[in-house]
């Protein structure tokens, strides 16, 4: 893009306007200064950093040395993100001046949980810095093939007992990706992008990538601010736009009844089920929504449902993208596993290129989930008759949270290790603003006594916001199995007869 169009406008910025020569510089220049760190292909580089143009440079400078991105949640604690690097074993973890203290002392606890002095870790740390007005011309044209078998990304995802397992998409994933959404949106040289999703959710880093692709302008939203979206949709002629389901009702409310601008093609929503009233609500507005369903496997959204159609199954999460096979299966075994009928419920299946080389570091969990080539979502749905998707239910224990996951047992170990605290539950609770918000059930035991902020400070000291319950529920015992299983089915019952009140952890400013 910068040597075909090096004057046309390539990202926007907190009022700043950056040419494709502007990008290709600064990109050249965190690239040479990665090399000179040793960063070459196949090298691990984490990043922990905003959703602003310093992220979007550093994801095109790893790209360009070949090497590996690990994009890490901004949003985690400290020990969060040591865990994940641990996990990940980067040569160096790239954070911008916000997280620079976050980053040192995540990078002491990797080096903690590998058993050496705190702080040596052997992670090498760089701080994320631009110039003002980069100088010079664009890099000299190089051997700018991709190999589709290389990893290009390592993203953290997590199955249900919560533990982290980071999803190895390669180049040829994420390219089989962009291939296949741009059958669907059938990109301009017109379109602008509005970026508010976090760049360390596959979601988000798609957009980076595919603006690239088909060089269209990334405009930076941030963070998600209704009033600010819609006056870049009516100021700035975006194009399209990625949300989270639940934020779009958010997104119609701040409208107040005026139906959106005529340059607005689509508004994706995806990460969790949309309610279908929020649909509705959008589609009254002439707000193109389009359904999605994907998942950090997949590199992203893997169906899509036309804004035309969402009047008429607003529901539905839309037909498979070209290049896409999804079935939906039942049963379990070689023998006993089937393709289910049309509206019967059943394991969502997905096959294609764009589908996940594996867990890294976890051949069984890779083998577990990738069969014959289709990846076992763990999720629930069901095809009608003209192959749409409707999605039942997430994996059974997750609480999808405005966009973010969490999983159960990991906050049900940290509230165990509350020394009040003999046992706890932790379900999802329906809410109008995240989708789903976690409520504990927990057993105090008879000696303790502990108040709900206690608990709440106690999980907030170690865990991200989004997955601090909102409210503790106390009750006698926790229903299990003779076995000790949690039967987490009957938690929610107890907790829908309970009806209890959000604790000083409500769901208002909790993040």
């Amino acid at each position: 893009n910068a040597s075909r169009q090096p004057d046309g406008v390539a990202l926007v910025a907190s009022g700043s306007r950056w040419t494709w020569r502007d990008l290709d510089v600064r990109v050249r220049d965190i690239a040479e200064e990665l090399a000179r760190d040793g960063v070459g292909r196949g090298t691990r580089v984490a990043l922990l950093a905003g959703d602003g143009a310093q992220t979007v440079v550093a994801v095109h400078g790893v790209r360009r040395l070949g090497a590996i991105l690990v994009p890490l949640n901004r949003r985690a604690t400290a020990s969060e993100i040591g865990r994940l690097l641990e996990h990940a074993r980067p040569a160096v973890l790239l954070h911008d001046e916000d997280r620079a203290t976050a980053a040192e002392q995540a990078a002491a606890a990797a080096g903690t949980a590998r058993g050496r002095r705190s702080g040596a870790s052997g992670i090498a740390l760089r701080l994320l810095s631009l110039d003002e007005s980069p100088e010079g011309p664009p890099a000299a044209a190089g051997d700018d093939r991709l190999d589709p078998e290389a990893i290009a990304t390592i993203c953290f995802t997590s199955g249900t007992t919560g533990r982290p397992k980071g999803a190895v998409l390669t180049v040829g994933n994420h390219l089989a990706s962009a291939a296949a959404w741009a059958a669907v949106l059938r990109p301009r040289p017109t379109d602008r992008w509005l970026a508010c999703l976090p760049f360390h959710h596959v979601a988000g880093l798609a957009m980076i990538l595919r603006s690239s692709l088909w060089a269209v302008p990334l405009h930076l939203a941030g963070r998600f601010d209704p009033e600010a979206i819609w006056r870049a949709f009516d100021e700035d002629a975006i194009s399209h736009c990625s949300i989270v389901g639940s934020t779009l009702a958010r997104l119609v409310e701040a409208r107040g009844g005026k139906p959106a601008p005529a340059t607005l093609r689509a508004v994706l929503v995806g990460a969790e089920r949309t309610p279908p009233d929020a649909i509705a609500a959008a589609r009254r507005l002439d707000i193109p929504v389009m359904p999605t369903y994907g998942a950090t496997e997949t590199a992203s959204g893997v169906t899509a449902l036309e804004p035309a159609e969402a009047d008429e199954v607003p529901s539905s999460a839309g037909r498979p993208l070209p290049g896409v096979e999804l079935r939906v299966v039942a049963g379990e075994g070689a023998d006993g596993r089937r393709v289910v009928s049309v509206d019967e419920i059943g394991e969502i299946e997905v096959r294609g290129r764009m589908v996940f080389a594996g867990y890294d570091g976890s051949p069984a969990e890779t083998a577990a989930a990738l069969a014959d080539g289709w990846f076992r979502t763990g999720d629930i749905g069901s095809l009608d008759t003209a192959g749409r998707l409707s999605v039942a239910d997430r994996r059974d224990d997750l609480i999808v949270s405005g966009g973010e996951n969490v999983y159960p047992t990991e906050v049900e170990a940290v509230l165990r290790r509350h020394p009040a605290v003999a046992d706890a539950a932790v379900v999802g609770r329906s809410d109008a603003r995240w989708g789903a918000v976690p409520v504990a059930l927990v057993v105090i035991s008879s000696s303790a006594g502990v108040a709900d902020g206690d608990l709440d400070a106690h999980c907030r000291a170690r865990l991200a916001g989004f997955k601090v319950p909102v409210a503790f529920v106390r009750v006698a015992s926790i229903p299990r199995t003779a076995g000790g299983k949690l039967l987490r089915h009957e938690a929610r019952t107890i907790l829908e007869a309970a009806s209890a009140d959000p604790g000083p952890s409500g769901t208002v400013g909790r993040r």
